[in-house]
């Protein structure tokens, strides 16, 4: 760090290097440079400078020709990519790190909680334990035996499953499980936990105990008294189950470790971002894209999604119309896509996949011809068939009313119906008002005085309708009294009284 007075400041680059002046400025050298240069006066220019100081006179022209001095910065190349992927291992191991103890809190707090009786103050506790670490198998024995507490024996079986699964040797795991079972009176399995722990750990006492309580529960229900009872049928049923799973000799599950960076959760519109995957979105989480990783590609160490097609050779796009990376050179050293015999695997499963997917659209679109054949034969097709529809207010493509109408059967009573508007072919030319114009959309405009109309007869209003609208057909010896001439519970005069007989009461 060099400090460098002068009345100037001024950033020259020339070839390979940044030629830096300026005026009590702090020139300071960054992490990507290699060399700095400091270019001092000359003896000369310091005499004269002094030589002007003593006589307490200035030169302006001396002063601007007086060199400056300069620093040359000279930048460094570009890191590399292991250089890039160190410096993001570091970051997320600091950042695992953090959220590790932050689980291992919660862990704390669901023990203090548990050993004070409180279960159902630590269960939760346990739970956001999980959250955070999930491959933690200790986070679930804890979680079990808050839940055994709480007589939530099934979710404790299933909580001593999961820690199995991620440590089958872990004997506790297993003797709460057996627990569980046998609290649900699954004794068979849990003779089966039972057993396993004995066999390995011969000085667990408790599973001991316990063995022996199942066995005498079993021998006692398959007697009633002095009688032999009949082979369960539920035993026949589930003899196929594997109640020892996991088993103590499998392997534990190994979880991928999931990045929590702000990329891999930005999952934006569900279209993955090319320049993220490429030479970088500038963007970052304001971006409308998705910087996630996806089923059609695999996260490499420097956050970028890697095309599957790529690594199995099948992509039709090409490293420049691609919107997923086409790099190897970040991706994880263990990997399926690092063995051939994996790779064959993933284009198999691939290849079933996608022919699922052809047939499941080929039936659809069968589905869907189906129900438009169907809907033309009842004479309403769809509107997305192709077919225009009727016109509106029943007008077929001629522009004439439809006189389509059911006919009415026989002894009933048919009425004028008044339509509230006529038929298209029939409709009235707008109103004018007094000017000679209309308002666009047929109705009289208001100029000046508004005069009083006085609303038509009942008689004249159905008159006129009934010259627009069709004649409804009636059949013969049938009559059809006028609406005005309606009359309520009145009999037809066809009808015959019906004369009830005389009915002898017997007491």
């Amino acid at each position: 760090m060099s400090t460098i007075p002068q009345n100037e400041a001024a950033i020259l680059k020339d070839g390979g290097a940044v030629n830096i002046q300026s005026t009590d400025a702090t020139a300071i050298v960054g992490e990507q440079s290699t060399a700095v240069v400091v270019n001092e006066p000359t003896p000369e220019s310091s005499a004269k400078i002094e030589g002007q100081e003593m006589t307490g006179t200035s030169d302006d022209n001396s002063l601007n020709n007086t060199p400056a001095p300069s620093v040359n910065v000279v930048i460094s190349p570009p890191k590399s990519t292991e250089e890039l992927i160190a410096a993001r291992a570091l970051k997320r191991v600091a950042r695992k790190t953090a959220v590790r103890e932050k689980a291992e809190g919660h862990k704390r707090a669901g023990d203090i909680l548990f050993e004070s009786k409180n279960y159902k103050a630590s269960y939760p506790q346990y739970l956001e334990a999980i959250k955070l670490w999930g491959s933690n198998p200790e986070y679930f024995i804890s979680l079990a035996s808050a839940y055994r507490k709480l007589q939530w024996y099934e979710e404790a079986a299933h909580a001593a499953t999961r820690a199995l699964t991620l440590d089958p040797k872990n004997s506790e795991a297993r003797y709460i499980r057996g627990v569980a079972r046998m609290e649900q009176r699954l004794l068979k399995p849990a003779r089966i936990d039972f057993e396993t722990v004995l066999e390995h750990d011969s000085s667990h006492f408790r599973a001991r105990a316990a063995l022996t309580e199942v066995n005498h529960f079993i021998a006692s229900s398959s007697q009633l008294g002095s009688h032999d009872l009949g082979p369960n049928p539920v035993d026949e049923m589930v003899k196929s189950v594997d109640f020892g799973f996991p088993h103590y000799d499998g392997e534990a599950l190994e979880i991928a470790s999931v990045s929590d960076s702000s990329d891999c959760n930005h999952v934006g519109n569900g279209i993955q971002c090319r320049f993220y995957n490429h030479d970088g979105c500038g963007r970052g989480t304001a971006c409308t894209f998705s910087h996630a990783p996806d089923e059609k590609s695999v996260r490499d160490e420097l956050g970028k999604n890697v095309c599957i097609y790529f690594l199995l050779d099948q992509c039709k796009f090409g490293a420049a119309k691609c919107i997923y990376s086409h790099a190897k050179e970040a991706l994880p050293k263990i990997g399926w896509w690092t063995s051939e015999e994996q790779i064959a695997k993933v284009k198999s499963v691939l290849e079933v996949a996608e022919q699922k997917s052809r047939e499941q659209r080929q039936l659809e679109n069968e589905r869907w011809k189906a129900h438009v054949k169907a809907l033309r034969a009842a004479g309403r097709p769809p509107k997305s068939a192709g077919i225009k529809p009727a016109g509106k207010r029943g007008e077929n493509k001629g522009g004439d009313a439809s006189p389509v109408a059911e006919q009415p059967a026989e002894g009933t009573v048919v009425a004028d119906v008044v339509a509230s508007a006529p038929a298209a072919g029939n409709q009235k030319e707008p109103k004018k008002n007094e000017g000679g114009k209309t308002n666009g959309r047929g109705r009289k405009g208001y100029l000046g005085k508004r005069k009083n109309h006085k609303s038509p007869s009942t008689a004249n209003s159905s008159t006129k309708i009934e010259e627009t609208l069709p004649a409804v057909p009636v059949p013969a010896g049938a009559t059809a009294p006028g609406f005005t001439d309606y009359q309520l519970n009145v009999p037809p005069a066809a009808a015959k009284p019906v004369v009830d007989a005389p009915v002898a009461l017997q007491y």
